[in-house]
């Protein structure tokens, strides 16, 4: 059984799945920077989360964008709801973690596990200018160079092909997905985990269901 959650910005329902006997379970990052919890609970949350995954190999984290724009070294970004008055907290537990903050998974030989998702737009940038031979060898790029998670395109909500796995938008991914997997991505809430049908023939689950204490099992 393979288990994943959405974006967690603070929440805790991730807990009451420890117990379960799982493959893998896949947490799709945005820890910060929530709708209702504040900035104590987050933290703690995070470092909980954090030890869970240096204790467990099977528990893998994803980096979101709300965890992206406090990082250093990047091209300075805010988002909605940005905590500048614990930038520099947030900054320090998200640098001491970053090893285990991947941009990407395959899990299954399946899936492709992403805050966002990964388009085949952005797969062929990081092909030509980067070598990237294997979906995965992304995470080994952004290492040495954050900024390719950078917020780019035309389109103000982030509904651009061009866009990273941290921002894509659903209508962008439906029509230019990365070839062969199929994806399990958060980022855009839905009122439910929803399935659609990429332009290629691939499946898209959506798994960010705001509030509610979603789980995907796949």
């Amino acid at each position: 059984m393979y288990l994943a959650i959405g974006d967690v910005h603070g929440r805790t329902f991730w807990k009451k799945h420890l117990s379960e006997d799982f493959t893998e379970f896949y947490i799709l990052g945005d820890y910060f920077d929530g709708y209702t919890t504040d900035f104590s609970g987050e933290y703690k949350n995070f470092k909980e989360i954090c030890s869970a995954a240096r204790s467990d190999e099977r528990i893998k984290l994803c980096i979101g964008n709300h965890d992206y724009h406090y990082l250093s070294g990047i091209i300075p970004q805010r988002y909605s709801r940005f905590q500048q008055k614990h930038y520099r907290a947030i900054n320090e537990i998200l640098e001491e973690n970053i090893d285990m903050l991947k941009v990407v998974y395959i899990a299954k030989n399946e899936y492709i596990v992403s805050h966002a998702g990964l388009s085949a737009t952005f797969l062929k940038k990081m092909k030509d200018d980067y070598g990237v031979k294997e979906i995965e060898d992304i995470n080994s790029v952004f290492i040495h160079n954050r900024n390719i998670l950078t917020f780019n395109g035309f389109n103000i909500y982030g509904d651009d092909a061009t866009q990273s796995p941290i921002w894509i938008r659903p209508p962008s991914l439906l029509k230019d997905p990365a070839p062969e997997f199929n994806q399990i991505t958060g980022h855009t809430q839905f009122p439910k985990i929803s399935g659609a049908i990429s332009a290629t023939g691939t499946k898209i689950i959506f798994i960010d269901t705001g509030e509610r204490e979603s789980i995907y099992e796949f």
